[in-house]
């Protein structure tokens, strides 16, 4: 969780950072310059990442922090777009701005219920205006916005959203940041400025100028003879004074300059970068300009060129429609098409107008007895695609042929009506039989409510046309099977390439299990191990160890990561290299833990954390030295008792160092004990009727077990966890660990 003091920054700013978070109602803008793809990324030719959306992230922690039962809301396109901590969810509401939703809509509802503070992700003409109603409303309103802008000239940038400037006075901080190059720590050395360049800082800042030593840095190789290396912030803060009289003429509570010129006095920055400012200011902003105009150019050749492609390919599809629809290329046309439904929309509309109908509807035969309507033309759309019995289509005298019959009859499956009712007459009509390879594929019939009949002509012209569309019709049907059959197939082939993959991931897991956890233990005088570990898949997270620091002392682990699988096996080996390279650096197992921590923050997933029990044992003395970071408490049986040791401390890879809480504890070990290690899974097990083994029955049982060595504490325990469980699923990790006190 990054704060405010994590990063270097002066001390002034940090009152200004209190009396902001301390103020009233009004409107809060971080400004700052987001990096462009195609800018310039240096510091000297444009300008690098302000880092603003962790300053005004920083800025709504602070405020919520410092009221402690404020609550607010976040406007925003996506969940992503502002970060909200997790300590502070309960008290913040997401409204996200998602059609038919506005970024209006959203803020107005926002100011409605009246929040401590109104959080927006980004000002831009959409949300300026809202923004700042908001705030003249009474509401603390926090935004952010892209610019290179900073202090007064903000709020001239809000006029150009939309912004009405007698609404500007609604304006309350302005928190500006930039990242500047700093100079190389490596080798910088003194450079006192010349007369002329102290004279004219005196004249510039004649408060602030003290004879002093300033810095410059003629390069080396670490910093690749530039000088530089590494950046630091820059910023400017900047209050509305709401009883001035022109808001454009306020100056910055502490400016930009001001604020450049206290880092090169500091050493950070050299005195040529205060002197210059404004002008490589002005350069970096020429070239951000120059390469957005570059890169608008280019998009719009792009464009023209696709503009282009486009055009023609439209006069393609155009002499391709056009040769689609005469008559003569109806035949090819049937040929080439392969999805069934379009092909028999095709054949109704063509076969409506080679004989003069005006309805028209498909029958496709399918198996198993059915038979489905593929098309119509004139009827009622919604009977596609109905499925009605084969023998209601299919007359086994009337198809044996592929003649046209006359059919005076209402469509199978189209229920009659009145011609009253449905406006026409049906006055003439045909079947159609369509026969492939002497196979009957479907049935056509077409109505006529214009004419009294059909013409030879027309009617052999149909016959004609149906022999052509019923093998197409055939052949699309054979195309859509294989469709089927083929996606099937990649369905079946995927499954299984799935199935083999996660095979090969719990192979790999497997093997870097059982390369982490020890197969033997280390011989010390005095005391005997046994362990022993269960996963609930072919792999777990949990781990296991006994470490030989010296000739007399040794180091006790057990651990639970919180997942299963491959990603825990890989954070497993991750966890247990860290904590065997500090085991061996450190002698205080708190230290050893704390470290570990930092670690698994850089390294580590940051899904991901690891409960962990690390103790060190110094052999003669028998003294117990151990930390335990959010792991079960291990149980210590001696005389009959069981004993949980203490201690306290947050899981590892999670919680930053300040909120680890790590305690360390010491216990002296007699001769007979022995001292169990495990994980939750043990305490975790079900029984069929879900009832857990909890805490009080492994305790009873280990105290029953106290007697037995390691080893057959390991295997008698393990033995009860088994017959408890029965046929219930085993749902977590079992690992269990045992170090035996011996006489010497």
């Amino acid at each position: 969780m990054l704060k405010l003091k994590d990063f270097f920054h002066l001390p002034q700013l940090d009152t200004l950072v209190e009396q902001l978070v301390a103020d009233g109602p009004g409107l809060i803008v971080v400004a700052g310059l987001d990096p462009r793809p195609l800018a310039p990324s240096t510091g000297s030719d444009g300008f690098l990442p302000s880092g603003r959306s962790t300053i005004f992230r920083i800025l709504m922690r602070q405020i919520l922090t410092a009221h402690r039962s404020a609550r607010a809301v976040v406007v925003a396109e996506t969940k992503d777009a502002i970060r909200v901590p997790r300590q502070l969810r309960r008290r913040i509401e997401l409204s996200l701005v998602q059609p038919p939703h506005t970024y209006a809509d959203r803020i107005a509802a926002a100011v409605c219920r009246r929040p401590d503070l109104l959080v927006i992700d980004q000002l831009s003409p959409k949300t300026g205006p809202a923004a700042m109603e908001a705030a003249h409303s009474g509401l603390r309103v926090l935004s952010q916005i892209d610019t290179v802008f900073r202090g007064v000239d903000v709020a001239r940038a809000l006029l150009d959203l939309g912004v009405p400037r007698e609404r500007l006075y609604g304006l309350s901080w302005v928190v500006a940041v930039q990242r500047l190059a700093t100079l190389c720590p490596r080798c910088k050395q003194p450079a006192p400025p010349g007369p002329d360049h102290l004279a004219e800082l005196r004249l510039r800042y004649p408060d602030l100028v003290q004879d002093g030593t300033f810095f410059q840095a003629m390069g080396c190789a670490e910093c690749g003879y530039t000088g530089r290396h590494g950046d630091v912030a820059a910023f400017d803060v900047f209050c509305a004074d709401a009883e001035a009289h022109d808001l454009f003429e306020q100056p910055s509570l502490l400016p930009l300059e001001e604020y450049v010129l206290r880092l090169a006095a500091l050493g950070h920055l050299p005195v040529d970068d205060v002197l210059r400012f404004e002008k490589d200011q002005l350069r970096r902003t020429y070239n951000l300009l120059t390469a957005s105009e570059r890169a608008l150019g280019e998009a719009n050749i792009l464009l023209e060129r696709k503009l282009v492609e486009l055009q023609a390919a439209n006069r393609v599809l155009q002499q391709r429609t056009e040769a689609l629809i005469s008559l003569q290329d109806i035949g090819q046309a049937l040929i080439t098409l392969t999805r069934l439904d379009g092909l028999a929309d095709r054949v109704c509309r063509h076969a409506r107008d080679l004989c003069g109908a005006d309805r028209a509807i498909l029958y496709f035969l399918r198996s198993e007895g059915r038979a489905e309507v593929l098309a119509v033309s004139g009827w009622d759309p919604a009977q596609v695609p109905r499925q009605l019995d084969a023998a209601v289509i299919f007359n086994a005298e009337a198809d044996t042929g592929t003649d046209p019959v006359p059919f005076d009859l209402w469509p199978p499956g189209v229920p009659p009506r009145h011609p009253d009712v449905e406006g026409a007459v049906l006055r003439a009509g045909l079947r159609v039989p369509l026969v492939a390879q002497d196979k009957p594929v479907g049935v056509m019939i077409v109505h006529t409510t214009q004419k009294s009949g059909f013409t030879p002509g027309e009617v052999a012209l149909l016959q004609t046309f149906a022999h052509q569309a019923a093998l197409a019709i055939q052949r699309a049907g054979l195309i859509e099977q294989l469709r089927e059959n083929i996606a099937q197939l990649k369905a079946a082939q995927a499954e299984l390439i799935k199935k083999e993959r996660m095979e090969r991931e719990l192979e790999l897991a497997r093997q870097v299990q059982q390369s982490v956890l020890p197969r033997i233990f280390p011989l010390m005088p005095g005391y005997t191990f046994a362990a022993r570990n269960e996963p609930a898949r072919k792999v777990g997270g949990d781990f296991y160890d006994v470490i030989l620091l010296d000739g007399d002392s040794f180091g006790v682990v057990v651990a639970d990561v919180s997942d299963k699988g491959m990603p825990a096996a890989l954070y497993m080996a991750l966890t247990r290299s860290l904590l065997l390279a500090e085991a061996r650096r450190e002698r205080s197992p708190r230290t050893v833990l704390t470290n570990v921590n930092r670690l698994l923050l850089e390294l580590g997933e940051p899904n991901m954390f690891v409960s962990v029990f690390y103790g060190v044992v110094e052999g003669a003395a028998r003294r117990l030295t151990y930390a335990r970071a959010g792991h079960d408490r291990p149980l210590l049986l001696r005389q009959g008792t069981v004993q949980a040791l203490g201690g306290q401390g947050a899981v590892l890879g999670f919680l930053g160092q300040d909120e680890l809480h790590l305690s360390e504890e010491q216990i002296v070990l007699v001769p007979g004990d022995r001292l169990v290690l495990y994980t939750d899974g043990l305490t975790d097990v079900q029984a069929p009727d879900e009832q857990l083994f909890d805490l009080g029955r492994l305790e009873s049982v280990l105290r029953s077990h106290a007697d037995l060595a390691p080893s057959e504490m390991c295997a008698a325990t393990f033995a009860d966890l088994a017959a408890f469980q029965g046929s219930a699923e085993q749902f977590d990790d079992m690992t269990m660990l045992v170090v035996g006190v011996e006489s010497v």
